[in-house]
């Protein structure tokens, strides 16, 4: 039987940010008894158990918020990543072509094989659609590119780059700077050759009908936890600070 718990699978793409999410929890659990943390965290994105009122806590996408979970789950805190290009709660997706790959631009990616991570993902879908059809007015993505695959993952996305399944993809620059931190030898396999616009960064949220806490709260905990964690999860995490976050911020999404 699922026990209270906090779910935390959007960045834990190895053992060592899982450990350093894990510590960032407990830390914030021992600082602020008063929040009731649960001690048992999760490394999923699950839909059923993010779904499931013993899930206090979950680190989700913000498009599937806005839309599979309207009504069901709001949202607290998200995390300001100290990565390049980076002002605040926020992040993009690069536009990834394998190296040897001759596409210089979106528009040249016509006819291409595509690769997303999931379709209702913001960075993996939901940028890479606006990019095409509302900057670009390319037409709709179905039609502009030859196949649209579906892979998983961003990492699972990166493979089918590499071993030209797909064409071109668009990846979470977050989770691409912790999947290339451990495997440099990405930068050499594959190329950038574009950036999305930039949308809020994916949120902590809770039940709408059993809130575990308010945002302030949660941001202001997570934050001194963040501080006092060890250099090595510090470094691992790469996050500057959490923002406190509303669900009409990300209602911004939809309209992409």
């Amino acid at each position: 039987m699922l026990k209270e718990s906090i779910a935390i699978g959007m960045y834990t793409l190895n053992s060592e940010l899982e450990n350093a999410w894990k510590a960032l929890f407990s830390l914030a659990a021992l600082n602020n008894p008063s929040l009731r943390l649960p001690s048992t965290v999760l490394n999923t994105i699950d839909d059923e158990i993010i779904s499931s009122d013993k899930i206090r806590l979950s680190h989700i996408c913000g498009y599937p918020l806005v839309s599979q979970y309207a009504g069901q789950l709001e949202p607290l805190c998200a995390p300001y990543f100290d990565i390049e290009g980076v002002n605040g709660a926020e992040y993009f997706s690069y536009f990834m072509v394998k190296k040897t790959m001759p596409i210089s631009s979106i528009v040249e990616s016509k006819g291409r094989i595509a690769v997303v991570n999931t379709m209702n993902s913001n960075s993996g879908m939901n940028v890479f659609r606006h990019e095409i059809e509302i900057i670009n007015k390319l037409g709709a993505i179905e039609e502009f590119f030859k196949e649209l695959k579906i892979s998983g993952s961003h990492s699972n996305s990166l493979q089918y780059l590499i071993d030209e399944k797909a064409n071109i993809a668009s990846i979470d620059a977050a989770s691409y700077y912790y999947l290339q931190r451990n495997n440099p030898e990405l930068n050499s396999q594959l190329r950038v050759i574009g950036r999305s616009v930039k949308t809020l960064s994916p949120p902590f949220v809770t039940h709408s009908n059993n809130p575990l806490c308010d945002s302030i709260d949660l941001m202001e905990t997570l934050n001194n936890a963040l501080l006092e964690l060890p250099s090595k999860h510090q470094e691992i995490l790469n996050i500057k600070r959490f923002a406190d976050v509303s669900f009409s911020d990300y209602e911004t999404l939809l309209d992409l």
